[in-house]
Formats: structure tokens, sequence, C-alpha cells
């Protein structure tokens, strides 16, 4: 149970205030009125805080004390029973805490309305000015001499049982040191907390990017792609080797994974053994050896300095060297097409000249056995004698009557041919 769930009372004023005469307030101006009424509220909230405070140190000073301020508030609500009822009072409840309080008196008892112990409906009855004296006198003195203080760390409290301002404030800024630690507790936790969910968002975010590329591959490279042509199916071996790759993947990554946080374990235990180091030198530290810390660092931060101005100036330089460098680069890229080109262009130029000395030898052979037989042919032309007409008409004559015992030994040699093909 939470400290606001178990809390059950407050001690002081809260919200629960009795009317003054009416003729008082008859005699007061509208404004006065206002006025008046902001003033008991600012009191109001003024005395909620107070007791808050109270309520929390009761709560962590002594929380045992919670039982028997609850049978002093059955004590009191049995007294109200039994006390008649001569003055009427009128409470008024503010929010879920609700005081009882006398004409006569100044000091109050307070319980929350969502208490299980009483109710605001019987301690908000209208009670006799006996009664309210007696509540008064009951749980003011009881609550705030046995629970609020303790005797050994405070001395009693007189003057009408009101609570000193000195222990006031101790008790304030007790309370603001612990409200601090708790702040302190609850930002460390909440930093915790974020950086935790944070790190799960990215993990989901990066589960669902993964998901998402292995679900478009996969109908990519086995739905799509992996239908056999002639089934219409998809075979198992490619669904296997898919499953395959996606493993061996994964293993890798894990590996990786594992290997980088080896690395950030020992990166963090390297950290603590200094950090330790460092706790332990501090010990030994003197404001001396602060100072010239303090001397040494405004020294690193000077040089610092300088080198950053001269990184500057080195990377004015480098810049305009590289643009130099950029147009230099371009410059030989297109020299070295232009090289290209010529180069290509000569080793062009060499072929030709090869298959043109090809020819040539080709050309010289032909000229070679062209030559040969113009000098036969001159040779002949040079040689060549013409015969008598009368010894060339004898010959032709004699080519003649040749020819025709020819045709007629032919003739013959069919006819025998013939004649001894038949007798046979």
């Amino acid at each position: 149970m939470s400290r606001r769930q178990s809390s059950i009372f407050n001690l002081g004023s809260l919200g629960l205030t009795f009317k003054l005469d009416e003729s008082y307030y008859e005699d007061m101006t509208d404004s006065e009125l206002r006025q008046t009424l902001e003033n008991i509220a600012q009191s109001n909230l003024l005395l909620k805080l107070e007791n808050d405070v109270f309520e929390r140190h009761l709560l962590r000073q002594n929380p045992e004390s919670l039982q028997t301020i609850t049978q002093i508030l059955e004590t009191a609500k049995r007294v109200q029973k039994i006390v008649p009822q001569h003055v009427p009072l009128s409470p008024v409840m503010d929010g879920s805490v609700m005081t009882i309080q006398d004409k006569d008196a100044t000091s109050l008892v307070s319980i929350q309305s969502g208490s299980r112990y009483a109710t605001p409906s019987i301690l908000a009855s209208r009670i006799g000015k006996a009664g309210a004296k007696l509540v008064y006198q009951i749980a003011t003195r009881f609550v705030i001499t046995h629970f609020v203080f303790d005797h050994q760390m405070f001395p009693p409290i007189t003057s009408n049982h009101r609570i000193p301002y000195a222990h006031r404030i101790e008790m304030v800024n007790t309370e603001i040191q612990q409200l601090l630690k708790e702040l302190t507790e609850v930002e460390r936790k909440a930093v915790k907390r974020k950086m935790y969910l944070q790190a799960q968002i990215k993990e989901n975010e990066i589960s669902i990017r993964e998901t998402s590329e292995m679900r478009e591959r996969f109908e990519k490279d086995v739905v799509e792609k992996g239908v056999d042509s002639i089934t219409g199916k998809i075979p198992a071996e490619k669904f296997v080797r898919f499953v395959e790759e996606c493993l061996k993947a994964a293993d890798t990554i894990m590996e990786r994974i594992r290997m980088k946080t080896m690395t950030t374990k020992i990166q963090k235990r390297k950290a603590k053994q200094q950090l330790k180091h460092r706790q332990e030198l501090g010990e030994a530290l003197r404001a001396v050896d602060f100072e010239q810390l303090n001397i040494e660092n405004q020294d690193c931060i000077r040089k610092i300095d300088e080198k950053t101005q001269h990184m500057l100036e080195m990377k004015k330089i480098a810049g305009s060297r590289s643009i130099a460098l950029t147009r230099h680069k371009e410059k030989l890229s297109s020299l070295v097409s232009t090289v290209n080109a010529v180069r290509a262009e000569i080793a062009l130029r060499k072929k030709e000249m090869a298959k043109l000395q090809t020819e040539r030898a080709d050309v010289n052979v032909e000229i070679e056995k062209t030559q040969a037989h113009v000098k036969s042919l001159t040779e002949l032309m040079d040689n060549f004698s013409v015969p008598e007409v009368l010894d060339c008409i004898k010959i032709h004559t004699e080519l003649q009557k040749l020819q025709k015992v020819h045709k007629q030994l032919h003739r013959q040699r069919k006819l025998q041919q013939t004649t001894f093909k038949s007798s046979r």
C-alpha cells in the first residue's frame, strides 16, 4: 500500500473550519468578504502544506503510532455521541481531509475521508463546545507530544501545544531532503526505464524491418522465381536452401553481436578498474593538486586551441590542394583517354601495316611470276622463226591425207569390232 493510501491522519487545521458569528460577516462589505475568503483560502492552503509535512514526518519517524491515534479518534467519536449538542458549529469539508475546531481553541484534529478507521460523516457532525474541547485536549496533547517529536530529539512542546517554528523548519528541511532523494531515485529509474524502452523500440523496429526484408526476399526468390516450370510447384530443395542461407546469415550476425558484446564487457571492466583507481587516488589528493591540475588543463586548452587553429589552416590548405588535385585529375583523365585513343589508333595502323606487308609479299611473288612469264614469252618471241609458205602447204596437205587415212582406219576398226562381236 502506498504512503497516500496508508496515511490516515493530518496534524493541523486542513480545510474544515467553523463559521464565525453570522453578525460578524453581516457587518462586512462585499469586498471585505471577498478578501476574507481569499485570506481563508490562502491560510487553508498553507495549513494543508504544513499538515502534509507533519503527516510525512509522522509516517516516517513513528508509523506504529497510527493505531494509537486511531484509538484516540474512536474515543473522540464516542464522546461526540455522548456530549449534548449545545453550540451549533458548521464544519466545512475540503477535499478528502476534515478538521474539527472549536471557537476557543486553535489546535485541530484531521482525518482523511477515505480512512478505514473513521468516517468523515461521524466526525463532521455537529458537536458541543465541551466535546470539541475534549477532542482537542486528547488529540493534540497526545499526538503532538508523543508522535510528532521524540522526547530525546526535541524538548516538550508547550505554549498551547503549538509546534515551534524551529522544529517546523527542521521537519520541512528533512522532508525536502527526503523528497529530493525520492525524486532523484525516480529520475534515475525513469531514465533507466526510458533507455530500456528505447532499446526495445529500436529492437522491434529492426525486427520488423528484417522480417519485411526476409518476407520480400522469400516471395522474390522462392515464391516467384522458385516455381518449377513443369510441375508448377515450389521444389523443397529451394525452400530448404533458402532456410539454410537465412540460418547462416543469422549465425553470422549472432557471432558479430557476441564479439561486440565481449568487447563492450571488456571496455566496461576497464572503465570500472580506472574509476576504482581514480577513486583510490582521489583520497590522497590535496587542494594543491587540483590547482596544478587546473593550470595543466588551461595549458592543454591553450595547446588545443593552437592545434585547432593550425588544423583549420591545414584544412583550408588541404581544401585548396584538393580542388587543384581534382582539376589535375580531370586533366589527367582527359589526357589518359586521349593516350588510350592514340594507342588504339596505333594498334589499328600496325594491323593495317602488317596486312599491307603481307599483301606486298604476295604482290612481289606475283610480280616475279609475271616477270618470268614475260621473260619466257620474250625469249620465245626472240627465237620464233616463220617457215616457208610452200613447206606449210605441203605439211598441211600431208596432214589432211593423214586425217583421211585415220578416218578410214577408224571405220575399218569399227567394222572389224562389229564383225568380231557378231561372230562370237
